[in-house]
């Protein structure tokens, strides 16, 4: 539910939410690029204590990778996020998620 038209939806649920994934695509730059209205979005609407991580995925293409890790890492750090990168694909740290 990334797109715009969804944003008002998504609002319901950080109600009593006690955590939540900001997911990008670590080949789409366009998706890092809006991380930081979502975290506003998230931090408006959700309780004040919520968990929340960053996570990028697809890290399985990284020969296509268009976000550094050190650049999803360096946003997480910034802004007191837990970070990882997954693959949804091979499975790769979506136990750890």
């Amino acid at each position: 539910a990334g797109q715009e038209s969804f944003r008002s939806i998504t609002r319901s649920y950080y109600r009593g939410a006690a955590g939540a994934l900001l997911v990008y695509d670590i080949t789409r730059r366009e998706t890092f690029n809006h991380l930081a209205s979502w975290l506003e979005d998230a931090r408006q609407h959700a309780n004040a204590n919520m968990t929340i991580m960053l996570v990028g995925n697809k890290c399985d293409l990284s020969h296509r990778r268009a976000v550094s890790f050190e650049e999803g890492e360096q946003f997480a750090k910034e802004n007191g996020l837990i970070f990882m990168e997954a693959s949804a694909k091979t499975a790769q740290n979506v136990e750890e998620v």
